[in-house]
């Protein structure tokens, strides 16, 4: 295995700086120096928000988009890498992190990696930068990352933070999936999926609450009172034989 992305691959991936099939070509890169299943692109900003900008599946390791989504509009929180965004850490520098299921502390997000992915190891690429963290997140779904392989992906952090930050800048918008108004239908269907029973207003409540809003923002997104809000929850944790958010993350992870 080489210890270096290979010429031609280069050239091939510059090609494809700002088109649909950067992403994949990408991954195929990858398989000389440390062979991911999968890789995504996240940016975790300074706001407390968090954005997919691409990923990329080997054949036979399908992540489903609505598990990224549970990612982005939930578990993004519980990361890791976020530590990162601490003042300590100074801008326009990259780093490498690794994370294994078995350090994650959170449960939900450990259950989301582990049995619902598949996910057994992770390296990030992080890059400080536009008022947040760029993360290449490469993944492998039945065997951990060799030795060897953090070492190539150490020795060309800089050459793959230099290309996926172009690619998206020059990409434009993110995926449609990914946007604000599509996460929370995803999440409201989901909400469907677990209980029919759930009038409109609740799913509505329901969804923002798995993005992380707080009641106060919740209302002012629905137009509602924040009074409303706390009742639309209770009858939705009721009806779904729940008390708490936690739980509520756990029942939507049921369903896959």
């Amino acid at each position: 295995m080489s210890s270096k992305i290979p010429p031609d691959d280069c050239a091939q991936l510059v090609t494809a700086l700002g088109n649909s099939d950067f992403p994949a070509k990408l991954l195929n890169a990858l398989q000389v120096i440390c062979q991911p299943d999968h890789l995504s692109f996240v940016h975790l900003a300074i706001d407390d928000k968090a954005s997919y900008l691409f990923s990329a599946n080997r054949e036979k390791s399908i992540i489903h988009p609505e598990l990224q989504q549970l990612y982005l509009s939930t578990y993004y929180q519980y990361d890791p890498n976020r530590a990162l965004l601490d003042d300590a850490y100074p801008p326009n520098t990259t780093t490498l992190l690794r994370l294994r299921p078995e350090e994650i502390d959170n449960g939900g997000y450990r259950q989301l990696w582990y049995e619902k992915m598949g996910i057994v190891d992770r390296l990030s690429i992080i890059y400080k930068a536009d008022k947040g963290l760029y993360c290449l997140n490469l993944f492998r779904n039945k065997s951990h990352f060799e030795t060897e392989a953090l070492q190539r992906i150490e020795s060309e952090k800089h050459l793959l933070t230099a290309l996926v930050t172009k690619h998206s800048r020059m990409s434009g918008d993110l995926s449609s999936f990914m946007t604000r108004e599509t996460q929370i239908n995803t999440l409201i269907a989901r909400l469907s999926t677990i209980n029919a029973s759930l009038s409109t207003r609740e799913k509505e409540v329901g969804a923002r609450i798995l993005l992380g809003m707080n009641s106060e923002g919740i209302a002012l997104d629905l137009g509602i009172k924040t009074h409303s809000v706390h009742t639309y929850r209770k009858r939705a944790y009721s009806r779904m034989n729940i008390s708490s958010q936690n739980e509520l993350f756990a029942l939507c992870l049921t369903i896959f």
